[in-house]
């Protein structure tokens, strides 16, 4: 914590928001780093790191700042410092409810109280280059002096080349790497190629995809973990991905062009059932292997000698690009359908939150009570997974009166009443409710049957698809 708060390039601020938000970032990454090591992590939980760092910058400022308080006359006076039993006591507990050793809270106080977290502050007066120290966090600047040589130039020059060695060091260990930078043209004069020769050598180009193209495969992992939030932006990032994956099949890159197959069958699955949960990506990965585009890609591109069949494989990304880029299309128009249809039902937020829902079509149906027998009219709302039933409030907006799930209802012809009615009238089968359903003309009836029963087929094969994938990744994880 003396090293991130000193030597990093930074003055910490004065806002406790922004201290919070900094602690926080230092806490997590100092958690992944020595989690497990009892000697420098002895904490059970990364809370437990955030806490500790932020009792350090308190006792910090409580231990070196208290001296100030006292003006020039010695009039006010000297406020009491925080003792060592009171930082033990305001630590007690803080590790998961269990006590940290008293030892080790000791040696972190007789750190701070001997040895401040000091951080150089330059004054107004630039002609002035020796600078003065202050303990605290009122610094503007983060180079560390020695006490012992706090007005001396050549100490503060020596202190600020010591702070770029850490940089020199890793630069030096960069090094040993080659990185070689040519241009095109340097290339082909290079290789006895003539001037003007606007064809890219493949090993150069090779060489540039090898470099970056985690780069972009980066770009469409974060595009799919937020696709149902943002369609537009998944279409858009088909384009990167066709790319992607048709450079690493001219390159013959076979493990690159496997991870942007793999994201390819990602954006299928997200189309077909849904977002895919990016913790559960292995066993994702592990399922689209059984995809039969996906063997027959690979086929094509096994043999890095076959042009032909290089060139099918590119018609058959460009292929399925392109009808993704269609569907998304059509998605991205229905989730405009789904956030009008909300805005008039109360509280039809909640209806956006299964990104995979989309509206299909709205209508004023007379349901009949199996109670009382009346007759009532209510505004029905049908989605891909449910059907929905509401009455008109005094505010205009449709209150939901019943929510039911397609993939177990059930619709049936009434088998009652005069011809007339019967012509009009469906039954509603479901476990939470059933009812008879009226319907203004004969018509009406057989688009909402049609389209009731066709959303129910589709519910119910997709959830049989996702129940499907999930026995096939238990299987693979016994």
């Amino acid at each position: 914590l003396r090293h991130f708060l000193t030597n990093c390039g930074f003055r910490l601020p004065g806002e406790a928001q922004r201290i919070d938000r900094i602690m926080t970032t230092f806490s997590q990454c100092y958690w992944e780093d020595n989690a497990g090591d009892h000697f420098r992590c002895p904490f059970l939980d990364q809370d437990t790191v955030f806490l500790i760092s932020f009792a350090i910058i308190m006792l910090n400022t409580d231990l070196h700042k208290s001296s100030m308080g006292s003006n020039s006359g010695g009039s006010r006076r000297q406020r009491k410092r925080m003792t060592r039993p009171e930082f033990l006591n305001n630590l007690r507990g803080v590790d998961n409810n269990e006590e940290l050793s008293r030892d080790y809270l000791s040696a972190i106080y007789d750190s701070i109280e001997a040895d401040p977290i000091e951080i150089i502050d330059y004054p107004d007066d630039r002609s002035n280059l020796t600078g003065s120290v202050r303990s605290g966090w009122s610094s503007k600047k983060t180079p560390r002096v020695p006490k012992e040589n706090e007005n001396d130039l050549t100490a503060l020059i020596k202190s600020l080349l010591k702070g770029v060695k850490p940089g020199q060091e890793l630069l030096r260990g960069l090094a040993v790497h080659v990185h070689p930078f040519v241009t095109i043209n340097d290339y082909v004069f290079n290789s006895g190629g003539q001037e003007g020769n606007n064809v890219v050598p493949k090993d150069l180009v090779s060489n540039a995809v090898g470099a970056t193209w985690h780069h972009f495969h980066g770009i469409v992992n974060a595009t799919l973990d937020t696709a149902h939030l943002d369609p537009k932006g998944m279409e858009l990032c088909l384009d990167v991905l066709k790319h992607s994956l048709s450079a690493t099949i001219c390159l013959d890159m076979p493990m690159e062009r496997s991870a942007f197959v793999s994201q390819l069958a990602r954006v299928k699955f997200f189309k077909e059932n849904g977002p895919v949960d990016s913790s559960s990506q292995k066993e994702d990965h592990q399922n689209f292997n059984n995809l039969s585009w996906q063997k027959a890609l690979d086929r094509a591109c096994r043999d890095p000698f076959d042009e032909t069949a290089k060139l099918s494989g590119l018609d058959q990304v460009d292929t399925m690009i392109t009808e993704l880029h269609s569907s998304l299309s059509i998605d991205s128009k229905l989730k405009k359908d789904m956030i009008r249809i909300t805005r008039h039902i109360r509280n039809g937020n909640i209806l956006l939150n299964d990104p995979t829902r989309c509206f299909l079509r709205e209508g004023d149906l007379v349901k009949r009570s199996n109670r009382s027998g009346r007759n009532v009219k209510y505004r029905f709302f049908l989605f891909s997974d449910m059907l929905i039933y509401a009455e008109k409030s005094s505010s205009g907006q449709y209150k939901i009166h019943e929510e039911l799930s397609l993939h177990l209802m059930k619709v049936t012809d009434d088998t009652n009443g005069t011809s007339n009615k019967k012509s009009r009238s469906f039954q509603m089968h479901h476990p939470r409710k059933s009812f008879l359903v009226i319907a203004p003309t004969r018509e009406n009836k057989s688009i909402w049957v049609r389209d009731i029963q066709h959303a129910m087929e589709k519910d119910v094969e997709r959830k049989a698809r996702l129940e499907g994938a999930r026995l096939a990744s238990a299987a693979v994880d016994r």
